[in-house]
Order: C-alpha cells, then structure tokens, then sequence
C-alpha cells in the first residue's frame, strides 16, 4: 500500500478546486475590484468615513494604506488567507482523520508500513498539494501584478508577500493535524476545518480592534503581514520565527500522539 499516492489521489480534486479558488480570488480583486477602489478613491473615502471605527479596524481597512496596490493587497490578503486556512486544516483533516471517520485505523496500522511511515506519508501528500497550490497561487499573483502595470511594488515584493499564505496554511495545516490526532472523532472535516479557520479569523479581528501587538502572537492569519513585505522588503522575523515554533510544536505532538495513541475502532 503507497499510502502517499493513495491520499494524493483522493485529494486531486480539492487541491485543484482550493488553486482555482484563491488563483480566481486574487486576480478578481487585484484586477477586478482594486482598479474601482482606486479610481472612485473620494467616493470611497467619504463612504468608509462614515463606518464605526472598531468596524473599519475589525475588516482591515485603513484609508491610509487601501488605495495603494499593496495596501490593497494586504486588505484581500486577510480574506485571502482564511480562505486558504480552511482549505489547509480541511486538507489535512481529511487525510489524517480519514481512517478515524470510518473506523478502520487498525486496519491501516496493521500493514507493513508502521504507524511513523503512515504519518510521514500522509504528512508528505499534505505538503505536496500544498506546494502546488502556492506555486500557481505566487505565479498569477505575479502574473496579475504586471497585468495591472502597478509601479509602486515591486514583482519581488508582490511574490514575497504571495509566499505568506504558504507560511499561513502550512500553519493551519499542522493544526488541522494536531486536531485530527488528538480529537478520538473527527464527525465532520469541513466544519471543524471552518472552527479553526473562522477562529483565526477572530483573533485577527481581536488584533486589529486593540492594537495589542502581544497578541499577534497567538494569532496565526497575522503571522504572515504582507504590509510588513511591501514596508520594509521582508515578514516581520518575530512573527515568522513564532509560526514556525507553532508547525513544529504542532506537528511533533501530533507525531508521538500518532505513533503512542490507542487505536479506537468506533
């Protein structure tokens, strides 16, 4: 049993649905909605102006950075990424909490492979379809820069700034992990995927509403700021070094859990 091809196949379709979907996302807002932001830029401003400040602050938008090309990037990032945080944790609790839904881990752990092949395998096709999402995702977003014909990014800004969602849903993707080894049931993998996306989605609601930078640090959609790319030419290393703590951490604990847990047949 190739249990790394097996789960490759059986996500084919919703690695392809979830490249379409950001792809088709990022070039209808950085080629669709930014150009009639920037083009009505008072009418927006008088609009926006009448919105509540916590509400403004709560979705991202600052009149200061929205009608540059990356500050609008950074606004339909935030939305960008739970998008792709859903389909990250959703990934990852389909393949690792597939033999759990259906009751037949024993069967699995009974093949030649052992249970830290099996992990590895599985961990493998995550990160797969992962890079072929991000690999499409960076080129159109290349690609839609230059379409724009934006001088104020740089194509090297607007790659590194694409590359943070990868870092995001790498994120996610050893959460939805640690969630499916450590949950005894995983009933339904889109609604559990939609808790870990929506209640990033929060937090980051939480971060931009205080200000509290402390809390960037618990909060995974903030990780990742194109701002900072578009700023200063580089993530903010703090945040960066604090998302990599959390897939490491995640995925160890998943690990040991995975080769250690008792088997549940129900």
């Amino acid at each position: 049993m190739n249990v790394y091809l097996f789960e490759l196949r059986r996500q084919v379709g919703g690695i392809a649905v979830q490249t379409v979907v950001l792809a088709g996302l990022l070039a209808l807002l950085m080629l669709g909605v930014y150009p009639i932001y920037a083009g009505a830029e008072d009418q927006v401003r008088s609009v926006l102006q009448g919105l509540p400040p916590e509400f403004a602050a709560a979705f991202g938008l600052s009149l200061d950075k929205l009608f540059s090309y990356g500050g609008f990037y950074a606004f339909g990032n935030l939305y960008l990424s739970l998008v792709g945080a859903i389909f990250a944790a959703s990934l990852a609790l389909a393949v690792f909490a597939r033999e759990k839904r259906a009751a037949c881990t024993d069967f699995l752990l009974t093949k030649p492979l052992g249970r830290t092949g099996a992990f590895l395998a599985k961990l493998l096709a995550c990160v797969t379809g992962l890079v072929v999402v991000n690999a499409v995702y960076v080129t159109v977003a290349v690609a839609v820069h230059a379409a724009s014909g934006d001088t104020s990014a740089t194509a090297g800004e607007v790659a590194l700034a694409s590359l943070g969602l990868a870092g995001t849903q790498a994120v996610f993707l050893s959460l939805g992990v640690l969630a499916a080894t450590l949950m005894r049931r995983v009933r339904s993998v889109s609604g559990m995927a939609s808790v870990l996306g929506f209640g990033g989605f929060v937090l980051s609601a939480l971060v931009n509403l205080t200000e509290e930078e402390a809390l960037r640090y618990v909060s995974p959609l903030q990780y990742f700021d194109p701002s900072a790319v578009f700023s200063n030419g580089a993530f903010d290393p703090a945040y960066a070094a604090t998302a990599a703590a959390v897939i490491v951490v995640a995925l160890v604990v998943s690990f040991v859990k995975y080769r250690v847990g008792d088997v549940s047949s129900r």
